[in-house]
């Protein structure tokens, strides 16, 4: 069992879950952050980061802190140590995303890591392997193809509603939500259609956005009337539940149809509205991508990069977790050396003081070379250090 805290990961991604499940596991772990615990939720992917503790059943402590007593078991990938490290790089890098190399993600996990750190004193082994995740996507994308790909989840919103609209040109398009992705998606429209509008729970933020793009901006307080001057809406809220009802959406269907692409997870649209008549929906899993991601060369030099990264940060880590038993061994084999030195010289009492630095000398290099190779082999697995302390003699930190 490791002697310091590991990373563990417990996700979903809409490869191998339905969006239903992703909901239900969303809104369940929303309830379970902590300062030990961090959720990136995504439109196609839900990832809790957890600081697993030392001498502990790891998988085991990594659910029960995930999933809790009441949590419903879910098939989710489980990965700890060095291969959640590296799926984390991974992730942040845009490798994982639907759209390889997408710059989307790197927003989304960075306003996550701020909000959690708002929020809580957040586990040490979070923030640095999460800060860590950031400056070397953010270099990767900078020298790389990755820095240069313009799709998205909100570039493919917007390319579905496009399509759907019979003059884009005169189309009013409604975007709820100012995130990464409502921003992405406004910014991608205002070359596409008529009139953009945006709508946020946090009015100021939707205000600031749309000055910056020659939108329109509201709150969420009068949402229905927005709706009803819409021709599409785009929504990326992130609610936590049903924003769109039937009956709203119902009383705007009166007055002619309308596209809906729903990109939040869980989903901000109530399921009986989903198949209301006159109503074009889409879900985020329904979207399809165009391609356009970053050229196999440089996704190759990205994944080797996420490799070297997470076996470097793990070793680094492993080195610092035994540096206390290598500093008790060094103090123990340095009393020993000057012990049995100061014997020897007690009985050459004739030794001049060159001859008394021959031998000094040669006891720091028997000393140093006796302690040479244990203090390697603890570098390299601070599994070692009980076995260290006992066959040394060494006191327990």
């Amino acid at each position: 069992m490791p002697h310091q805290s590991s990373l563990g990961l417990l996700r979903l991604h809409q490869r191998d879950a339905h969006i239903d499940a992703r909901e239900r596991f969303a809104t369940h772990v929303a309830s379970r952050v902590g300062s030990d615990l961090l959720v990136l939720s995504t439109c196609h992917r839900v990832e809790c980061y957890v600081a697993i503790p030392p001498a502990v059943d790891e998988l085991a402590w990594m659910r029960d802190r995930v999933l809790g007593p009441d949590g419903d078991p879910v098939p989710a990938v489980e990965e700890t140590g060095e291969a959640a490290v590296r799926h984390l790089f991974r992730a942040a890098m845009g490798l994982d995303s639907v759209v390889r190399g997408e710059g989307q993600i790197l927003g989304q996990l960075r306003d996550t890591y701020d909000g959690a750190r708002g929020r809580f004193a957040l586990d040490p082994l979070l923030s640095e392997v999460i800060q860590h995740a950031l400056h070397i996507a953010r270099d990767v994308r900078s020298s790389t193809s990755l820095g240069q790909v313009q799709s998205s989840v909100g570039s493919l919103a917007v390319d579905t509603v496009v399509a759907r609209l019979p003059d884009p040109s005169t189309a009013t398009v409604l975007v709820i939500g100012a995130g990464e992705i409502g921003k992405l998606a406004a910014r991608a429209l205002v070359s596409r259609v008529g009139t953009v509008r945006i709508a946020n729970r946090d009015a100021a933020r939707a205000h600031e956005l749309a000055a910056a793009i020659g939108a329109t901006a509201q709150g969420l307080d009068d949402l229905e009337r927005a709706i009803g001057e819409a021709d599409a809406v785009i929504s990326a809220a992130d609610t936590r539940g049903t924003l769109l009802t039937e009956e709203l959406l119902a009383r705007r269907l009166a007055r002619g149809p309308l596209v809906l692409v729903d990109v939040a997870v869980p989903r901000s649209i109530s399921e009986p509205a989903r198949a209301l008549p006159g109503l074009t929906y889409r879900s985020v899993d329904e979207l399809k991508s165009g391609g356009g991601g970053a050229r196999d060369h440089d996704v190759v030099l990205a994944e080797q990069r996420c490799i070297d990264e997470a076996q470097r940060f793990v070793r680094l880590r492993e080195g610092r977790a035994a540096a206390p038993t290598i500093e008790a061994l060094r103090k123990r084999a340095d009393a020993i050396r000057q012990r049995q030195l100061d014997r020897a010289f007690s009985k050459l009492t004739h030794l001049d003081p060159r001859d008394r630095s021959v031998v000094e000398a040669l006891a720091d290099a028997l000393t140093g070379a006796l302690i040479h190779e244990p203090i390697v082999s603890l570098r390299e697995d601070p599994t070692r250090q009980d076995a260290a302390r006992a066959l040394f003699g060494l006191e327990r930190s």
